[in-house]
């Protein structure tokens, strides 16, 4: 450990940056929904969350190591490919169900099953 690596700093790895960041976006794509249901409660604190995720995001960034910090792309590369196939599984889970939900649900469902499936399937990977 170098004299300016922190033992906090080489705790944040990139999944677990990832994953602040998967949630980051969850929030972001939650917005429309709120929005279309007129929820202004939901709506103000989500908006306060997303700023606090982004500044911890922010700091995070710069106290990690910079291995993780080279990690990181593949990380990100894995958290898109598993929010697009998210998104396509809520997609065709409403589909056939016939539900006709609104396409701001369908966005941020599907960005949370993402997000699960990005998390699940990087500690299945670590564990192995």
């Amino acid at each position: 450990m170098s004299e300016r690596e922190s033992p906090s700093a080489r705790a944040l790895t990139a999944t677990r940056w990832s994953t602040l960041f998967g949630l980051w976006i969850v929030m972001l794509v939650s917005l429309p929904r709120y929005w279309f249901m007129y929820d202004v409660t939901r709506l103000t604190l989500l908006g306060a969350l997303l700023v606090a995720v982004a500044v911890a995001l922010f700091g995070f960034w710069r106290m990690m190591a910079t291995p993780q910090r080279e990690r990181c792309p593949g990380a990100l590369k894995h958290l898109g490919g598993c929010l697009l196939a998210g998104w396509v599984l809520i997609g065709l889970w409403h589909w056939l169900d016939a539900a006709g939900d609104h396409w701001a649900i369908i966005v941020s469902q599907g960005a949370a099953l993402g997000l699960l499936v990005h998390v699940v399937l990087r500690i299945w990977r670590r564990r192995r």
